[in-house]
């Protein structure tokens, strides 16, 4: 499958999307409005021995790729004229240590289709966790900035919250499926809710991370009926 890491910062769950085998992963999309942390994964990536074919690089609004870039996993944006004067248009290419690194011009080239979105956006800085167990609201308190000159040959794009942005990441996909990073006391109804608002049905799965016995950070999966995994026998007993 090929994968969309919206949010890549410096490269750590891509990389390890990358280390899986190329019959499972055959292509990471990385995502970040920031150049100098894609130069920093891409680093990374050279560190870790990831292949250059198996990874590329996009200084974009994630916002904005995963709302104007693509529609059912297939790529709705037009290719960019082959003229200089349209591409200049665009964040420059260069390869950093193997690494192809450009703008959303890259997609056209090299990433037609996604079939996966793995999103860690910015939780809001380091006060999330003043709002209690259980107490960070996805509607709330996860405000994700839009592009608010447009990229290339779209509109700005408004803000988005939590909930929104799994709505976006999963009309994005062609399977629907989303792994969605958030913080250790994330709401579960505000989570389940959004995952209403985005369409799912049946069940989704959410994976708890311990450090050290500390809950750390949870990951919500969507995209199919997780109830296979439950034991509802022991559940069945308990009523």
């Amino acid at each position: 499958m090929v994968i969309l890491d919206a949010f890549c910062g410096c490269g750590g769950n891509a990389i390890a999307f990358g280390k899986l085998p190329s019959t499972v992963v055959s292509l990471i999309v990385c995502i970040d409005v920031d150049r100098a942390k894609l130069r920093m994964a891409a680093h990374n990536a050279s560190v870790y021995c990831i292949p250059p074919n198996r990874i590329i690089f996009v200084e974009a609004n994630s916002v904005a790729v995963l709302e104007r870039c693509y529609r059912d996993g297939n790529l709705i944006m037009d290719p960019p004229p082959r003229t200089p004067e349209a591409l200049s248009a665009y964040p420059p290419r260069e390869i950093y240590d193997g690494f192809t690194i450009g703008g959303i011009d890259l997609l056209a080239d090299c990433a037609s289709h996604i079939d996966a979105v793995f999103m860690d956006p910015p939780w809001g800085g380091i006060d999330y966790g003043a709002m209690g167990k259980d107490g960070y609201d996805l509607a709330r308190d996860m405000k994700i900035r839009g592009c608010e000159r447009g990229c290339v040959g779209f509109p700005p794009t408004p803000e988005v919250d939590g909930v929104r942005l799994l709505k976006i990441a999963a009309a994005a996909t062609s399977t629907r499926f989303v792994a969605y990073d958030l913080p250790r006391n994330a709401n579960k109804r505000s989570l389940a809710l959004a995952a209403l608002e985005a369409g799912y049905e049946g069940n989704s799965k959410l994976e708890e991370h311990y450090i050290n016995g500390r809950l750390k950070t949870v990951t919500g999966y969507f995209g199919q009926d997780f109830r296979h995994i439950l034991d509802l026998n022991k559940y069945c007993e308990g009523t």
